[in-house]
């Protein structure tokens, strides 16, 4: 007979599976007995127990502590999230969605203790402050200076590095099935806000262009020192168009993007211009039109237009066998972002972890490969 675990906590147990948004049939699925385990009346198998661990991202001895530690107390952090405008699915009652805010809200913390043990200050997030009803190309002139943005439009990776060099951890899901891969069909990205270290997670799923307007998009909930859940309320519905018009200010602002078109007679000139600023050919039909330099009618067309080429783009994409071999080293570094690599390696070198931790809080398998991120630093 299987050993069963003794004095565990209810409420504790009832807490994890909550606030990972899964119900009770969602996780008898793994563990059958989940009611009564629940209840008292029965207790669990270390199986049953490593199993819950897994679905509620939590270690085992959680299970047992008299309350639940704040480390893992994981619904502090509800993000204001992004989703596609055709999209319908409530996002954040995903179990996966929960997993990865816990998840990378771990990372930011081990950041910090790191950081810590290393006598080091983490510098507090000091962006531009914003006024209630403040003009959003003002707002979008003061984020410019803050970063201190070249006259040449930078793309996605070096507006990425710019705003980690202010302090925000940057976070970028995977492309490819696994704990952190999240369908963009379901979330494009979120913010979650702390005064120091805040938080953006960014879809890697997107596409490149899509995803400089998702950044700004969540910069605009950080300046707002936005941590809710975007429920899509009226209210919520008009936060989420003003980050996306302080987005299209920030990457396409009026008075440049204006010079730069004079008679927008086919979609390829729309493509040109969205190429020069380096953003979507979309986002770049949206300022045309926010700017009121094309009509209704011209915006209808050349949307219906790329909507097409878009869904034939995702056919032929289905239709491969293959994508690009993966680099690891490349992908990891991508994904944790220079604040977190940095950390770890600075700790690695101060001998505060070895080379097998290191790994493992990359969650590599291979130690050669944490040696060729170092080389990419």
């Amino acid at each position: 007979m299987a050993k069963r675990v003794e004095n565990i906590n209810k409420d504790i147990l009832y807490k994890c599976r909550e606030q990972v948004g899964m119900d009770l049939l969602e996780v008898k699925k793994k563990v059958p007995k989940i009611a009564e385990i629940e209840q008292g009346t029965q207790k669990p198998t270390f199986k049953q127990l490593e199993t819950l661990a897994k679905l509620y991202r939590v270690p085992r001895w959680v299970f047992i502590a008299e309350s639940l530690p704040e480390e893992y107390q994981f619904a502090k952090a509800v993000p204001a999230f992004r989703q596609f405008v055709d999209s319908d699915t409530e996002a954040f009652d995903d179990s996966k969605v929960r997993g990865l805010v816990a998840r990378v809200e771990r990372f930011r913390s081990l950041i910090l203790e790191l950081r810590e043990d290393m006598s080091e200050a983490v510098a507090v997030f000091s962006p531009p402050r914003i006024q209630q009803n403040a003009n959003l190309s003002d707002i979008a002139r003061q984020i410019e200076e803050w970063l201190n943005i070249p006259a040449k439009r930078p793309d996605f990776p070096q507006w990425k590095a710019m705003l980690e060099e202010k302090g925000v951890f940057i976070f970028m899901t995977s492309k490819y099935k696994g704990w952190s891969h999240i369908e963009r069909d379901l979330l494009r990205g979120m913010a979650i806000y702390h005064s120091t270290l805040p938080i953006i997670i960014i879809n890697d799923s997107d596409a490149r262009k899509a995803q400089s307007f998702t950044l700004f998009h969540e910069l605009g909930h950080l300046l707002r020192k936005e941590n809710a859940l975007d429920d899509w309320k009226e209210k919520n519905i008009r936060t989420e168009k003003w980050c996306d018009k302080l987005a299209g200010n920030v990457l396409m602002p009026a008075d440049k993007f204006r010079g730069t078109v004079q008679d927008v007679d086919d979609l390829a000139v729309v493509k040109r211009i969205a190429r020069t600023f380096k953003v979507s050919a979309y986002a770049c039909l949206v300022r045309m039109r926010q700017l009121r330099i094309i009509d209704q009618t011209k915006y209808d067309d050349y949307e219906a237009q790329l909507k097409k080429e878009y869904n034939e783009l995702r056919k032929k994409l289905q239709n491969k066998d293959s994508g690009p071999a993966r680099n690891r080293p490349v992908e990891v570094l991508n994904q944790y972002g220079h604040i977190y690599t940095k950390a770890l390696f600075q700790a690695y070198h101060n001998k505060e972890i070895g080379l097998h931790k290191l790994s493992q809080l990359f969650d590599l398998k291979r130690t050669s490969y944490v040696l060729q991120m170092e080389g990419k630093l």
